[in-house]
């Protein structure tokens, strides 16, 4: 199976940060960070990171990277690639995933993970936009009348994550958290 039929879902939700947005950055461009804030301090949700192989320090455009983790009772593999790294405004993801389903057919789909940070109220406001470029069936959450109820789900599971992000990098700017 291959990813190939275009698609395009998006999402965007946003949080607030009281790190400036250079450390949301060096945070988000740290790659093993995203094990942190989108597993370790997922607790009870089920839609985590459970593992994650990249390479150490701040990731170059090129860096490629593979996870994999929990979609409630699903699991995901992905196989991912650094598209631009523009700190500390912008770094960008692309990512091939694949989500083994229990009761369907293999779900491969595309995505751009995009994160924008700017600066707001001696802070960081953190907009990660989500989107899915690619897949090779439509699963039922995102058939046309069913993914309207869908997107807000999702936005509030990814808001969920950005405020993870946000207190990783809180905790890094204070000089709690190495």
């Amino acid at each position: 199976m291959v990813a190939d039929r275009p698609f395009g879902f998006r999402t965007r939700p946003s949080v607030t940060s009281r790190a400036s947005p250079e450390v949301v950055y060096d945070v988000i461009a740290d790659l093993r960070n995203h094990l942190v804030w989108s597993g370790d301090r997922s607790k009870g949700d089920g839609n985590k990171m459970l593992t994650l192989d990249a390479p150490e320090g701040a990731a170059p455009v090129g860096t490629t990277f593979t996870s994999s983790g929990s979609a409630g009772k699903d699991t995901f593999h992905d196989r991912s690639v650094v598209m631009e790294a523009s700190r500390p405004d912008r770094f960008v993801i692309e990512t091939d995933a694949r989500l083994e389903r229990r009761r369907a057919k293999t779900w491969e789909a595309h995505f751009s993970h995009r994160y924008d940070t700017r600066p707001q109220d001696g802070g960081s406001r953190i907009v990660y936009t989500e989107t899915i470029e690619r897949v090779n069936y439509l699963p039922y959450w995102l058939k046309p009348l069913i993914r309207t109820v869908f997107r807000p789900f999702v936005n509030s599971a990814d808001r969920k994550q950005l405020r993870n992000l946000a207190r990783l990098a809180e905790e890094r700017q204070a000089g709690a958290v190495r």
